[in-house]
């Protein structure tokens, strides 16, 4: 059921319903010691008919807990042939890349590069 809703968001230019999926990263270039450990990034990527709202999110320790930017989507890319899906923010300077094993890249657009894997939070 969830590998087939991450299909569906790949292989349609938009969704046709929200699709919410949360990306957790397991992996950051260039990243001090610990950093994955201490604040738990992850991006939230929610596809409507309307467009994509994308949410990066860790935690705060002002705040004692995770938060989120919320970001909608500028422009979304979907590549039919390779099943992969490219969203960008370019005020905030990144984009995310989904991939059809349910991988994703988030490029932030000032050095970091993060990795991970996205799961299906509703349909």
């Amino acid at each position: 059921m969830k590998r087939t809703m991450i299909r569906a968001i790949l292989l349609a230019p938009f969704a046709a319903r929200a699709v919410v999926l949360e990306c957790q990263v397991t992996r950051v270039l260039d990243a001090p010691d610990g950093y994955l450990g201490k604040y738990r990034p992850s991006v939230v990527v929610e596809e409507t008919a309307d467009g994509a709202t994308l949410s990066r999110c860790s935690y705060s320790p002002s705040a004692g807990k995770v938060t989120c930017d919320t970001y909608k989507a500028d422009r979304i890319e979907h590549d039919e042939r390779v099943r992969i899906k490219k969203y960008y923010v370019f005020s905030a300077q990144f984009d995310v890349q989904l991939f059809p094993d349910m991988s994703f890249i988030e490029n932030n657009g000032r050095k970091g590069i993060a990795f991970g894997t996205c799961k299906a939070a509703r349909p």
